[in-house]
């Protein structure tokens, strides 16, 4: 059976994400799933900073880390496209500090969503809890017209 482009997109995104079933977690523990026991376990709920509660929070993500600004900049491109065919939205987008070595990569980043991307990209922020990271959000693209 052949899968078309946004298959196999999906199927690569599921490869390298990993998902983990907590029920199965909680038998392989030998525990009843009741909540007290786990406390023990789970010691709750990672709560947002409330500085962050406007940013969506991300569906997706892309280590640009060992990469130049050039192809940091066409792989985020080329993974904006395979988002928008996916239905995914949210990207973060992992750039970390800066290496003079290989140019300063966020800088590039957020240069290309302030001319190139301005029309795709609807928010783009710095993370508050990792400055080395970002999220941008893509948006529907605009319908075309006909003159």
């Amino acid at each position: 059976m052949a899968f078309n482009e946004e298959e196999l997109f999906q199927l690569e995104w599921v490869k390298n994400h990993h998902m983990e079933d907590k029920d199965k977690a909680l038998e392989a523990d030998g525990s009843t799933g009741s909540p007290t026991e786990n406390r023990r376990h789970f010691k709750g709920k990672k709560v947002r900073n409330p500085a962050s509660w406007g940013t969506p929070l991300p569906e997706d993500e892309i280590d640009l880390h060992g990469m130049t600004a050039d192809e940091a900049a066409e792989a985020v491109e080329r993974r904006m496209s395979q988002m928008s065919i996916a239905g995914l939205s949210v990207l973060r987008v992992i750039h970390g500090g800066g290496n003079p070595a290989y140019g300063n990569v966020k800088k590039i980043i957020d240069r290309k969503v302030r001319s190139e991307w301005r029309n795709r990209v609807v928010f783009y922020r710095t993370e508050i809890e990792n400055a080395g990271s970002s999220i941008l959000k893509i948006g529907k693209p605009a319908p075309k017209t006909k003159k």
